[in-house]
């Protein structure tokens, strides 16, 4: 292959550089040795005159938002890295954000001081807002390079714990007052909250070429139903079978194309997923019948989360 992958052990970094472009680097971790991470630890009993950190704050072992307590049975995991991309003119990825397709920088010179790194945290948000880099419906931490040339890099750290990640803008390590002759580069700064440096860069060239490399890795997925990528109608709520009619017609009338409707969690029998309200869907099987012969799809939202009721089957049998 044209690719070398490099280890420095002192100081340790690690990069891939292409040979066919004369050894320059491609993509690198630790480059600015931001490596960082936090050591497990045991916590030990709180004595009148111990001041260690291991028996200080509870802040180490517990946080606690409203009614909620999360444990950190072996005190805080926090692991940090910087990963550069080399000749890239700007970086995608990470989703889900409601955000422009190249990201932003969020530090450094000409970045608002109250800016927020990119935040993975799944959340259902409601009235989400825009040009925010708070977490939405998904976190994948996975990166893609772009450059002029068409060429292309990627990073995927394999951590499902929550991270936080900056897209370092030109000069954001000026203060350091080193200057160094160094390779046109993205800096990002990574950090999560726990987890483990599992690692794969991918080198393009393309592209296209990249997201083959990230699938090989996670899987590829199923091909699509031809209806499941046409128009989805879908809003919170539609009120019963006749507001249903209604919608339907209506895209009939407009003579506007859509393959699915969908219903949200106001249909169920009191939030029981899997069931129907008798009163406002009485007739369910009918009323997918009059879509499907217009060769349309009906698609009943079922989210993780089971209504705790115990003459409800399916939380009753452990589901």
């Amino acid at each position: 292959m044209g690719y070398d992958a490099v280890l420095r052990h002192d100081p340790f970094e690690i990069y891939i550089r292409d040979k066919k472009s004369g050894n320059q680097k491609l993509i690198s971790l630790n480059s600015h040795q931001l490596f960082d991470f936090e050591q497990l630890r045991v916590k030990q009993e709180k004595q009148d005159s111990d001041n260690t950190e291991d028996s200080g704050s509870d802040d180490n072992w517990e946080e606690r938002f409203r009614s909620h307590t999360d444990k950190r049975p072996y005190g805080p995991q926090s692991i940090s890295f910087d990963v550069s991309f080399y000749n890239a003119e700007f970086v995608s990825g990470i989703p889900e954000h409601a955000t422009s397709l190249a990201l932003k920088p969020t530090r450094g010179p000409g970045v608002e001081k109250d800016s927020e790194p990119y935040r993975l945290f799944n959340l259902d948000v409601f009235e989400y807002l825009n040009e925010s880099p708070f977490g939405l419906y998904g976190s994948i931490p996975l990166m893609i390079s772009h450059g002029k040339e068409g060429r292309s890099a990627g990073f995927f750290w394999l951590n499902a714990a929550e991270m936080q990640i900056d897209v370092l803008g030109d000069g954001w390590d000026a203060e350091s007052g080193i200057e160094l002759v160094k390779q046109k580069s993205i800096d990002t700064f990574w950090m999560s909250e726990a987890g483990i440096v599992d690692a794969f860069f991918f080198v393009g060239p393309g592209p296209k070429d990249v997201v083959k490399q990230y699938t090989s890795v996670t899987g590829r997925p199923s091909m699509p139903q031809l209806f499941s990528i046409a128009y989805h109608q879908c809003r919170w709520n539609y009120r019963d079978e006749e507001d249903v009619a209604n919608v339907d017609a209506k895209f009939d009338e407009h003579d506007i194309p859509y393959d699915v409707l969908w219903l949200d969690i106001e249909h169920t029998d009191g939030k029981r997923y899997f069931t129907w309200d008798p009163v406002l869907f009485p007739n369910p099987e009918e009323m997918q019948k009059k879509l499907a012969a217009k060769g349309r799809h009906m698609v009943t939202i079922v989210d993780p989360h089971i209504k705790r009721d115990d003459s409800f089957s399916l939380h009753k049998g452990g589901y």
